[in-house]
């Protein structure tokens, strides 16, 4: 298995960043900085601080997965394949 969590979506958010979503469930808290790095299907290792954000969605399903905002990342440098691992 590849190193980190594998990045399902990535979006922007007007004003504040970039956006990476994973399909987990963590315990991490919410607003707080987290310490990542931005795994690159190329290789590339990207550090970064991230910090959770709240996902509201309007579905009819539970939705399990988490949305970190990436500081200083744009989302073209997102590519797919695109991984993130928490660096404690």
């Amino acid at each position: 298995m590849a190193d980190g969590i594998a990045i399902s979506e990535t979006f922007e958010i007007t004003g504040r960043g970039t956006v990476a979503v994973i399909d987990e469930v963590t315990d991490r808290s919410v607003g707080k900085a987290h310490r990542v790095e931005l795994i690159k299907p190329t290789g590339e290792i990207v550090g970064t601080e991230a910090f959770k954000e709240r996902l509201l969605r309007r579905d009819h399903v539970p939705l399990e997965s988490e949305a970190y905002l990436l500081k200083g990342i744009q989302k073209a440098d997102i590519p797919p394949g695109s991984r993130l691992r928490f660096v404690e």
